[in-house]
């Protein structure tokens, strides 16, 4: 017996632990591609937003937030915002044209505004149905990497509103400090 049968076969008897009844479909494990690749999608979707109440439930507010802010700033680094350093309205375009995101910059008072358009979050690793507001502070870091890259200063980036946290859309203030 091959790997994958002997797991259709455990999983489907209720020997897998890792799965509890009632989670996936009962064709879950169906034998072709679209079906495997979809049961993986919503398991790992399942086992993020977990993730995400064991944190909440167990670290304290300031833990659990660097945790999340520091995995947001994992993402930025791996989207190739190098190729906007020095080149702020590029990247403000580059928002508005994949995105129909907008961003504006008060260089008076130092802070840049950045809201989405009306949908759900757009973060691929769960379900916005399904998961705690503090995964908001993933965007958060996320937000202050970009802009400390395409910059080249510090900022301090906070999560004015969000899909997640009830509104329509999401919205953050991104604060430069003074050089």
């Amino acid at each position: 017996m091959d790997r994958k049968d002997f797991l259709k076969k455990s999983c489907s008897l209720g020997i897998c632990s890792c799965i509890v009844p009632g989670i996936l479909p009962v064709d879950t494990f169906a034998g072709n591609e679209n079906s495997e690749s979809s049961w993986k999608e919503g398991f790992v979707k399942h086992r993020f937003s977990k993730l995400i109440d064991l944190m909440d439930e167990n670290l304290t507010e300031e833990t659990r937030n660097k945790i999340l802010e520091n995995l947001g700033r994992e993402c930025s680094n791996r989207s190739g915002i190098d190729k906007f350093k020095n080149d702020l309205q590029g990247f403000f375009q580059h928002l508005k044209t994949t995105l129909n995101e907008t961003a504006t910059y008060d260089k008076e008072r130092g802070v840049i505004r950045v809201e989405t358009a009306e949908r759900p979050c757009f973060c691929p690793m769960f379900d916005s149905q399904n998961i705690s507001e503090s995964i908001c502070q993933c965007s958060v870091g996320w937000q202050s990497q970009s802009y400390e890259t395409i910059l080249g200063q510090a900022v301090e980036a906070k999560c004015l509103e969000s899909v997640i946290r009830g509104s329509s859309k999401c919205v953050f203030e991104i604060r430069l400090f003074a050089e």
